[in-house]
């Protein structure tokens, strides 16, 4: 889907990067699921692709989880507040996509048994524009 987009996006925010570990060199933002052995602080977000009944437009939701580990919240709050500024209505730009628009739907925290677990959900509406959709009818 548009991924890479997302992934572009956030590594690209010194803020949010310094609220995070690194994985071979890099940032911990992560598409569907975390490498083993990644460190806390990091961030696993998924795309749902939604019905659409629009030759033109795709939908999407875009889910957001934030993880850290540790006796203070205060660099997770920062982090998820920073999430939510970024991806906000946005506009991205993707091979696939003309114009991605990403608007925030809600936000929670998911309860965890160990307390110094901290972890985040956000979740967001998108839609994009299809590519040469017209050639497809």
């Amino acid at each position: 889907m548009f991924e890479s987009s997302i992934v572009k996006l956030l590594r690209a925010d010194n803020m949010l990067v310094s609220k995070l570990s690194t994985y071979n060199s890099m940032p911990t933002i992560f598409s569907n699921q975390a490498p083993e052995g990644t460190q806390f602080p990091c961030i696993v977000f998924y795309i749902h692709r939604t019905q659409s009944d629009d030759a033109c437009l795709d939908g999407f939701v875009l889910m957001v989880d934030y993880y850290s580990y540790g006796v203070s919240d205060v660099n997770a709050n920062i982090a998820v507040e920073r999430i939510e500024f970024l991806l906000d209505r946005a506009h991205l730009e993707h091979d696939r996509y003309d114009t991605i628009r990403v608007f925030f739907f809600s936000g929670t925290t998911v309860p965890d048994p160990d307390p110094r677990m901290y972890h985040y959900n956000l979740q967001f509406n998108a839609r994009a524009g299809r590519k040469k959709w017209m050639q497809q009818l």
